[in-house]
């Protein structure tokens, strides 16, 4: 895929995603769509993403909002900001980042679950420091 077919699939993403009803703020909703990406592999490591200027012409947001959305990719390892090159996806960490946010959003939504299932957080911590202390516990234990 070129820079500008990457540039235009990576605006739709972003489009689409604002478009669809939340209640998370631009910001976070903004670097959800680069997370989605970059797991759909539309973003590979070392590949620029659309400047914060163009984002928000783009989109009719507020440079702010965009430029607030890239700082928090960054601070995730996912991308990294370069003073004259712009901001591009880290060379290195970007996949296990990614993983490791995609695991954790399907564990708070298992908690969730569980919650509305009756489980208690004080039931759910002792599985949870079980499992941290005993390895096998992971497979043997149920709750």
């Amino acid at each position: 895929m070129t820079a500008p077919d990457r540039e235009s699939a990576l605006l739709d993403r972003m489009r689409t995603h604002l478009s669809t009803p939340g209640a998370a703020p631009t910001y976070v909703r903004l670097q959800e769509a680069v997370q989605g990406a970059l797991s759909a592999g539309v973003l590979r490591p070392g590949d620029a993403l659309p400047t914060v200027r163009a984002v928000a012409s783009a989109l009719k947001l507020a440079p702010n909002t965009v430029a607030k959305a890239y700082a928090a990719l960054a601070r995730q390892g996912l991308t990294e900001n370069r003073a004259g090159a712009g901001t591009s996806v880290a060379a290195g960490a970007w996949a296990g980042q990614l993983g490791q946010q995609e695991a954790l959003r399907a564990f708070r939504a298992l908690v969730q679950e569980l919650r509305a299932a009756g489980l208690k957080l004080d039931d759910a911590r002792r599985v949870l420091d079980e499992l941290e202390g005993e390895p096998e516990a992971a497979r043997v234990l149920s709750v």
